[in-house]
């Protein structure tokens, strides 16, 4: 603490949508103590979500959406885009897959969110993919990368459903 008993601390959360709990403890030379219990929420003023498949299959036509949120208290306006990669090359699949519209335009009220689809299709011989997903409004910016395995039309796929008698 300082001379005048504040204690400041800092540290980085991670970027993402999250409750934290907060719980200090603190004593002093005369072995008085206190306690402070709080929470807080991580968040940026504008988060983008990508909701990717757990896989694709050669010969899918699959709808990628993606979420951006505006946690700010004034609209905003912008640019969100979904691209695609090989992820052994990192050169750009997005033509072979039908991304054309790469780029979309956004304007959302305070505290809101808004959906966006791509709708992609995925070729024969396409490997493993990377995606990313960026919003920006030329101030405020967030992204997200992940990778995307696409399994061969000749890998079967067994879907069991368990049902209860």
């Amino acid at each position: 603490s300082d001379s005048e008993g504040v204690v400041r601390i800092e540290f980085t959360m991670p970027e993402a949508l999250t409750q934290w709990r907060f719980l200090a403890f603190a004593h002093d030379p005369k072995a008085r103590s206190g306690s402070m219990v709080d929470s807080v929420v991580s968040s940026k003023d504008l988060m983008v979500q990508p909701n990717p498949p757990r896989f694709l299959r050669e010969g899918d036509e699959v709808e990628f959406t993606v979420k951006v949120s505006n946690k700010s208290a004034t609209a905003q306006s912008g640019t969100v885009q979904l691209t695609f990669a090989d992820a052994r090359t990192n050169d750009s699949v997005d033509a072979a897959l039908g991304n054309i519209e790469v780029q979309k335009t956004f304007d959302i009220a305070a505290g809101q969110t808004q959906s966006f689809a791509w709708r992609i299709n995925v070729p024969d011989g396409t490997g493993f993919l990377t995606y990313k997903a960026v919003a920006s409004t030329g101030k405020l910016a967030d992204g997200e990368q992940g990778n995307l395995p696409v399994l061969s039309r000749r890998v079967l796929v067994t879907e069991s459903i368990a049902l209860p008698i």
